[in-house]
């Protein structure tokens, strides 16, 4: 991984701003930048910005695009007091990533990057989703550099784009939203609040896939008392926004061998459960009640708090198009018929593009995933905008409604 104070290349990143940022890779790679590099990217001239709120980002990239996706992203998200991860999966071939735009602009940066240590290779279903972001809580909490350096913790895809700028969005967090921890995205059944398992019918996958609840035996937090727990498991989203509390909670939870994170680790592991970062975070927000009264009781549809009636939403993304919810609820705005033969895919997240920006306004979210510069690069010269404002004057673009055709075989 590369620390770094990052002055974005101009050629790649317009607006550059200062951020500190961390690169966790598969492997470690000398830290020199080539002759090339530094003819290809100077780095500009960095303003000074203050915001009333101090962010930390972690944004995972996996592949090409996302990588690609990524520089736009960094862009927005960077600002001088903002600390910004990015962890490479280890899948992703190393030299493949010393070609990429994304290490031209760490290695064209004049801000001093050193490399420390190699990433993790994320398998779907496996503990080894939730790695990346513990290695991030790792480092905000244990390093004295960035130990109560930041007052939210935002986790993003690459592939993602904020909807507001960052003092637009550092404003909106410092006046309505300090106190809410948010786990879920667009597509939950529950609103801001985490969906228990059971809240779901029997025969629908996201119950059965799991083989839910566990039981699990641990010391408490805050006694050292050993309890047995049955623990009920909850269905958030992997793309959070947390509290400094919270993510010291977390890390210092899964750094003690008897504590509850710890146990339920452990039983996912042993048991050969299938675990993802969308359960295991919130499955223990919601099973600790000093945790669970932070999170936002908004049913779906309903704004976060009073003041904020428009923002249904953190994020907004495009799921589910070809099966019923959760709840039997046909999806009424199908966007692609699946080819003959093909399996219909049973959950998004789907590519968005402009005919998605009143869905987008509508959901009030503050990022937006999956969008990307290879399918609709339109998307990226419209946010982020600098308020809610510019949001709402935007036009009210949405799919048109499709119907089913017959074209002859002559005129």
């Amino acid at each position: 991984m590369v620390f770094m104070h990052s002055c974005i290349a101009a050629s790649c990143l317009r607006y550059a701003r200062y951020a500190l940022v961390i690169i966790l890779l598969s492997s470690t790679f000398p830290s020199v930048k080539s002759a090339a590099a530094e003819a290809e990217l100077q780095c500009p001239p960095c303003p000074s910005e203050s915001a009333p709120v101090n962010f930390a980002y972690l944004i995972t990239v996996h592949d090409d695009r996302t990588l690609t996706d990524a520089l736009p992203l960094l862009n927005a998200v960077s600002s001088k007091n903002n600390i910004v991860l990015v962890h490479v999966d280890g899948k992703y071939p190393k030299a493949y990533y010393e070609q990429s735009e994304l290490y031209k602009v760490v290695q064209g940066c004049e801000c001093g990057a050193r490399v420390v240590h190699g990433g993790r290779k994320c398998e779907w279903g496996t503990w080894s989703m939730n790695e990346p972001v513990i290695w991030a809580m790792d480092v905000l909490t244990h390093e004295a550099k960035f130990k109560g350096k930041f007052d939210k913790f935002i986790t993003l895809s690459g592939d993602s784009l904020p909807t507001l700028t960052n003092s637009a969005m550092a404003s909106l967090f410092a006046e309505h939203l300090m106190k809410y921890n948010i786990l879920t995205s667009f597509w939950s059944e529950t609103g801001f609040r985490p969906t228990r398992y059971n809240e779901y019918p029997k025969e629908w996958h996201k119950r059965n896939a799991y083989r839910h609840p566990i039981g699990v035996a641990y010391k408490e937090y805050e006694t050292g008392k050993k309890v047995m727990k049955r623990v009920d498991v909850y269905f958030g989203s992997q793309w959070m926004i947390l509290n400094p509390d919270l993510v010291e909670y977390f890390a210092v939870s899964l750094r003690d061998r008897d504590s509850f994170a710890s146990a339920l680790k452990r039983a996912y592991i042993e048991q050969k459960r299938v675990v993802t970062d969308e359960t295991f975070f919130p499955t223990l927000v919601m099973n600790e009640e000093r945790f669970k009264g932070t999170v936002p009781t908004a049913e779906r549809g309903e704004g976060v708090c009073e003041g904020l009636e428009w923002l249904k939403s953190a994020r907004y993304e495009r799921m589910d198009e070809h099966a019923p919810s959760p709840k039997g609820v046909l999806p009424d705005k199908q966007r692609i018929k699946a080819i003959e033969g093909i399996e219909p895919r049973v959950w998004g997240p789907y590519f968005l593009g402009i005919y998605d920006l009143s869905d987008i306004k509508e959901s009030g979210a503050l990022f937006i995933r999956k969008v990307s510069l290879a399918v609709e690069p339109n998307l990226y010269n419209i946010f982020p905008k600098g308020s809610r404002e510019e949001v709402e004057n935007l036009p009210n673009i949405s799919w048109h409604n499709e119907i089913d055709f017959v074209i002859s075989d002559r005129p």
